[in-house]
């Protein structure tokens, strides 16, 4: 390609990255793509710090350049690295998270605007953040605080889980996830979910132990941890370990930060546009595997077709694989996909296996057919349009695929699972191969139903006629069923209705705000009060028009007639809190149920949940109250109590 040609792809790359948060390729393609235009060209033209502030945001200009950093290669660089280190010599490292930078600039009573990093010089101004810094005293350095938004790995799969439950598209990583989440035009309903770990005061050349020392003290905010070494062999070691320490422990980073300590760097070793030369990046590989693609299965969910590459298996992260979610039609385009082709699969901080990039062969077969009609039913396939393009792929190829049969028993299925499901109704026993059984979906002859909750009117008889079933196992899915009628709440009510896009935190703040079915349906039937359900925390435009459309108040209607809901009660001033309040609890680690299960219950009486530790949190739930964890020890030194389940039930 020409330079100019060169140039552009760059920029394009970048611009996908930073801007629409939708990545055109993996980081290592990236890297050598700007290393190829450097050793050809030089570094003149990228000289700049990618990323432009969005249109629909307000502008901010930053009160100082915010940059990015040089970066080298951890195992392709070592001799590099020594020499950095050397350079730099005292240093502390830190986490370079994978998340989306964030400056938080504080007002006069220590509240803040939160900003984006846009290109350096002008950021977006977040319209919503994480609702715990949302208020005052927040930061009380009188700086600008520099830090990263992020979705740890524990979050990013109970939410993937949650969208597989309710038949939406998987997050791709937790990157895009976090970003997408907080850029957000409507407050998103997983926004508290995310974490702000900061670590640097960018106007402020002083040490980085005092700066360390005064975010700790001064800000509500999570710092990020920091380490270090007595010499340079050992800080190489050092740094390898605590990477190999955080992506095991659920943090999403891509690399580690190693910094000078000393004050006054910032004047010593300067910088130029693009990244100061008092810290360096250190990068390292991701987990791939080079393998062949055999086939692409398309899965029907709920609410979408999703594809899926079937490959030889590979070792990524010490677990096997063979399969890899490719999300959707306009996807496989892009990757121009062939049975047979050689294809690069990649972990690394991401949970779902990816495949990245398509080498593919010498004389190819035909490029596999967008399918036409549904696997399961038959019936021909609809189509909508994604709400994030894909670069270089036709406006008609920019869809993802559905079933638009209400009738397809696969479909029904799925829906039927999602209701059964353990963060839902917990119906023991109502598994997705049960459900295919009761919706005709495995082609044996069953108890027909013709929607999710029809679960609710079959009898004792009707389980035992399914194939497999006796009168035993028949009973105890007949007393699960009516177990799960008997102890539902108005928030598990609403994500029962098995509407794409409603699901518990929805459920949640619905009934927080209308304790029952009967008030609950008068606001969903009254179009004149869509206002009301948009000024609820969570709820925009786009989802009130949901709830308050045909599909939802029909299955809202249906569900009643099988499910009275336990009418909500509001916890009194100072039930479940010792201090008079609402609670603010964080969960982490093993514990005996779904810590999605506990935060529904905390959250129905109405207490927070948040992610992470810090000033403002009450109780750290832990498998045990003597847990020696980083956040058990982190909320001690806050004087935060740690607790366990016991001490959990005895307080609510």
């Amino acid at each position: 390609m020409t330079r100019e040609e060169h140039l552009a792809a760059i920029k394009a790359a970048d611009a996908a990255y930073y801007n629409d948060d939708a990545p055109v390729m993996a980081d290592s393609e990236y890297d050598k793509l700007r290393a190829d235009y450097i050793a050809k060209y030089g570094a003149s033209d990228l000289d700049y710090v990618p990323g432009e502030a969005a249109a629909a945001f307000s502008k901010f200009r930053h009160t100082m350049p915010v940059i990015s950093l040089a970066k080298v290669k951890y195992d392709e660089e070592r001799g590099k690295l020594e020499t950095e280190l050397r350079r730099l010599w005292p240093v502390l490292h830190e986490p370079k998270l994978d998340g989306l930078t964030v400056v938080a600039y504080p007002k006069s009573d220590g509240s803040c605007t939160f900003v984006t990093r846009g290109d350096g010089k002008t950021g977006e101004v977040l319209p919503f953040f994480i609702r715990d810094y949302e208020k005052s005293g927040v930061n009380r350095t009188g700086e600008a605080v520099r830090g990263e938004v992020f979705m740890d790995v524990a979050t990013f799969s109970a939410i993937n889980a949650e969208r597989e439950a309710a038949g939406e598209e998987l997050f791709r990583n937790p990157r895009n996830a976090a970003a997408g989440i907080l850029r957000n035009k409507e407050r998103s309903v997983y926004l508290d979910r995310l974490r702000y770990m900061v670590y640097d005061l960018p106007a402020l050349d002083i040490a980085e132990p005092d700066k360390l020392a005064m975010l700790r003290e001064k800000t509500a905010f999570e710092v990020a941890p920091v380490g270090g070494a007595k010499s340079v062999e050992e800080e190489i070691a050092a740094i390898g370990s605590f990477y190999e320490e955080h992506l095991q422990g659920g943090v999403p980073i891509d690399g580690v930060v190693v910094k000078n300590a000393e004050a006054g760097s910032l004047a010593r070793f300067g910088g130029t546009n693009h990244h100061n030369s008092n810290a360096v990046a250190v990068k390292f590989r991701p987990d791939q595997a080079k393998t062949a693609l055999r086939e692409i299965v398309w899965q029907v969910g709920r609410d979408s077709l999703t594809p899926v590459a079937v490959f030889d298996e590979v070792e990524l992260d010490g677990t096997t694989v063979s399969k890899a979610s490719l999300h959707n039609w306009a996807n496989v385009r892009r990757l121009a996909l062939h049975p047979g082709d050689a294809v690069l699969v990649e972990k690394a901080n991401e949970i779902i296996p990816q495949v990245i990039q398509n080498f593919g062969q010498e004389t190819p077969p035909a490029p596999f057919a967008r399918p036409t009609v549904c696997p399961a039913c038959g019936a021909a396939l609809a189509s909508r349009r994604l709400e994030t393009a894909i670069p270089d792929i036709p406006e008609d190829e920019q869809i993802e695929l559905y079933c638009p049969n209400d009738a397809c028993a696969e479909k029904l299925a799925q829906a039927v699972a999602y209701l059964g499901s353990r963060r839902l109704l917990a119906i023991d026993g109502l598994s997705v191969m049960t459900a295919r059984k009761l919706t005709g979906a495995t082609g044996e002859t069953s108890a027909r139903i013709a929607a999710p909750w029809d679960i609710f009117r079959l009898t004792i008889e009707d389980f035992k006629a399914l194939p497999g079933f006796a009168e035993k196992s028949a009973a105890a899915l007949y007393d699960a069923v009516q177990q799960a009628r008997q102890s539902c709440d108005l928030a598990h009510f609403v994500a029962a209705c098995c509407v794409p896009g409603v699901g518990l935190t929805v459920g949640g703040a619905l009934m927080r705000r209308y304790h029952t079915t009967d008030a609950l349906f008068a606001a969903l039937s009254d179009e004149a009060r869509k206002d009301e359900l948009t000024a609820i925390d969570g709820i925009g435009e786009t989802l009130a028009a949901i709830l308050q459309g045909k599909n939802f108040t029909a299955a809202f209607r249906a569900l009643r007639e099988h499910i009275t809901p336990t009418a909500y009660e509001p916890p009194a001033e100072s039930a479940g809190s010792p201090q008079g309040k609402s609670l603010t609890f964080v969960i982490t680690g093993k514990l005996s149920r779904p810590r999605d299960e506990i935060k529904a219950e905390l959250e129905a009486k109405g207490h927070k949940v948040t992610g992470s530790v810090s000033k403002n949190t009450d109780y750290l739930l832990c498998e045990s109250k003597d847990s020696q964890s980083s956040k058990a020890k982190k909320a001690r030194e806050l004087g935060t109590q740690v607790i366990g389940e016991a001490e959990l039930a005895d307080i609510l």
